[in-house]
């Protein structure tokens, strides 16, 4: 038994290759354009962007913080203090994402004290007018380390 004839076939015309729709006997039409070589891309990037400053300053904190990493690369957070004269603990094997947020936790927390620094060895009074923005962030800081314990089922 022989196999069913296709729809399309290829022949050689001039020195390029040609579908042939067997069923009309032309030349097939493409549904969808060929890409061309000059066009952008518009999706997201093969290659991901390298990350920012913010972004690597938050793995120097996180790699401050963390003490040890599991084989599959998640940050391992083994976390305890006394509360209210209550032990309290967090343990937590992180992943990319949450490593990113606690990242940014950690950058949000140390603004704060970046400010006390900043305001000690600048010297000048117009250093206070960034305490509005040092404040907030590192309260944020500690409202999204809370946020990320409670979501990796820390409590």
């Amino acid at each position: 038994m022989d196999a069913p004839k296709g729809r399309y076939r290829v022949e050689e015309k001039d020195g390029r290759l040609t579908v042939i729709d067997t069923a009309t006997g032309a030349p097939a039409t493409s549904v969808t354009p060929s890409p061309r070589a000059d066009a952008s891309p518009r999706g997201p990037a093969a290659i991901s962007t390298p990350p920012g400053l913010l972004d690597r300053y938050g793995r120097l904190l996180l790699s401050l913080v963390v003490r040890r990493w599991d084989e599959e690369g998640r940050a391992v957070v083994a976390w305890e203090w006394e509360q209210n004269g209550r032990k309290q603990r967090w343990d937590a094997a992180l992943g990319p994402a949450e490593q990113k947020r606690l990242g940014r936790a950690l950058i949000a927390v140390s603004a704060f004290p970046i400010f006390v620094l900043f305001t000690i060895f600048a010297g000048s009074g117009l250093t206070w007018l960034l305490l509005p923005l040092a404040l907030p962030a590192a309260f944020w800081g500690v409202w999204a380390i809370m946020r990320l314990k409670r979501d990796t089922g820390g409590g």
